[in-house]
């Protein structure tokens, strides 16, 4: 906008009132342009921009109403503040202006004082929305310069903004795109129907992986989705955000590959030294002398230790291969609890822990992968053993919901601080106390634990405090959501997710 002679454009098919206002505006500093029809004034806001226009209703070729209509709907004309002449005739179509976009109305009965004011308080809105362009155009520039693509949609769906790493994704032309949807662009993705179905529904998202075939090649991005306002727009839209990781999921495929390598490499020859020190211990090779036997028996406690770590990395690779099975059968978990807590109470009692069980139902039936849970739970309450002090005390306990199943392992240990409980779940972390106990780990069991939860739909949680132990929360349904009750389902993992 001009700030010192701003310019105004007058459209009226009267020259008396042409003249009068010309005459006013021009004493007040503006420079006005003159028009007789809305066709001539569509044209000439085209051309020359003005910072506000004032229209008459009623006027041959082209009447006030279609020429505001087009002012509003063109790109280059629809920041342009509009004021319409009106009188005690055309009162009740202030109604049908207001909703295309008009912003203020005058009786052609004016006072000078009057409309100097009006176009004044046009000025200052014209000022505004100019502000607003720039900081849109200086955001634009920003989102272009983004290496995340950036998608914008409006209350309709339709894209409105877009950067260069999004044209480039989904094979975007400016030209050729206007009024394109939401559907238009991700309906042809397997992986984008949650995307889309959020874009529509106005939900946000937050880390949501995906992987899609994008020109012949498989890409995995992750997926946020923000509900915005967008100014002129009726209703919220969404902007859509997507980080591709494809380097990051190949790197970690090459790392699954030499895990699971390592771990079959080591499998074979750890379970020959087990196998024969077992044979040895049994006497099979003759009587052991007592000294040898403690040698024999340290040899095997390290072996079964580097055992369950090789087995650690397998399932580790399993799920980063996603080659995890859910094998499901129905079963109590009530009786499944208390046999597992039976199978590890000596370990509890050699360190003069109290391990006990409670559940108000004597029966509740699932359908989950047994061995795997056994996995979880085992991996739980010998957590609990090894972090709480002799002399403390642990509890298990089962309860049913209407759909799912709440297991709870609650223990008197050390506990752990507000910033170890948010990556107590990350593979190779483990707490520092854990270290300054000697307490052997190797962080990769509450990974798994989280990973076979995950894979049961369900859902694991930590509340602990220093000093005042921790409980373990376990969620699951107890039929799965969306088919698989019978049989096998195969697992994606969410290690790096």
């Amino acid at each position: 906008m001009n700030a010192e002679r701003p310019l105004v454009l007058i459209v009226d098919d009267s020259r008396v009132v042409r003249q009068r206002v010309s005459s006013i505006l021009s004493r007040e500093g503006f420079d006005v342009i003159l028009k007789e029809n809305g066709e001539k004034g569509v044209l000439a806001a085209l051309e020359y921009n003005p910072d506000a226009i004032v229209m008459d209703i009623n006027m041959p070729v082209m009447d006030g109403f279609e020429a505001c209509k087009l002012l509003k709907s063109h790109n280059q004309t629809r920041m342009i503040p509009l004021c319409v002449f009106t009188d005690e005739g055309s009162i009740e179509r202030k109604v049908d202006f207001f909703n295309i976009g008009v912003e203020d109305f005058i009786r052609k009965d004016f006072e000078d004082d009057e409309i100097v004011a009006r176009i004044k308080g046009l000025l200052r809105l014209r000022s505004l929305r100019d502000k607003i362009m720039g900081g849109a155009e200086l955001l634009e520039k920003i989102i272009d310069s983004l290496t995340d693509s950036v998608l914008i949609f409006d209350n309709r769906d339709r894209l409105v903004l877009f950067n260069r790493m999004a044209a480039a994704d989904f094979d975007l032309i400016p030209e050729l795109i206007e009024e394109a949807l939401a559907s238009d662009i991700f309906s042809n993705y397997d992986g984008m129907h949650k995307v889309l179905k959020a874009v529509s529904s106005k939900e946000e998202i937050e880390d949501y992986t995906v992987e899609i075939a994008l020109k012949g090649k498989l890409r995995y991005f992750v997926v946020d989705i923000k509900v915005i306002e967008l100014a002129y727009c009726d209703g919220q839209g969404t902007a859509v955000i997507l980080k591709d990781i494809t380097a990051q999921k190949e790197t970690e495929k090459l790392k699954a590959d030499f895990y699971s390598m390592i771990a079959h490499e080591l499998r074979t020859p750890v379970s020959v030294v087990l196998g024969y020190t077992e044979l040895i211990l049994e006497g099979k090779a003759g009587e052991v002398p007592e000294l040898q036997r403690e040698f024999i028996e340290s040899i095997s406690e390290k072996g079964k230790s580097l055992m369950n770590l090789v087995n650690d990395f397998l399932e580790i690779s399993r799920f980063e291969r996603k080659t995890v099975r859910i094998e499901r059968v129905s079963f109590n978990i009530v009786e499944f609890l208390k046999e597992t807590i039976d199978g590890i109470r000596l370990l509890a009692e050699n360190r003069n822990i109290d391990l006990d069980f409670k559940s108000e139902s004597p029966f509740i039936e699932v359908n989950a992968d047994r061995d795997k849970l056994s996995h979880v739970f085992i991996n739980l309450i010998e957590n609990s053993i090894k972090y709480t002090e002799e002399g403390g005390s642990i509890e298990v306990s089962c309860e049913e919901q209407e759909k799912s199943v709440v297991v709870r392992v609650s223990d008197t240990g050390i506990g752990m601080s507000e910033e170890e409980k948010k990556y107590i779940f990350d593979m190779y972390k483990r707490l520092e106390k854990a270290e300054e106990k000697k307490i052997k780990g190797t962080g990769l069991g509450l990974a798994i634990v989280k990973e076979i939860v995950d894979a049961h739909q369900g859902s694991i949680e930590v509340e602990s405090r220093e000093g005042e132990g921790s409980t373990f929360i376990v969620t699951f349904p107890k039929e799965p959501v969306g088919g698989g009750a019978d049989g096998i389902e195969p697992v994606l993992s969410t290690l790096h997710s």
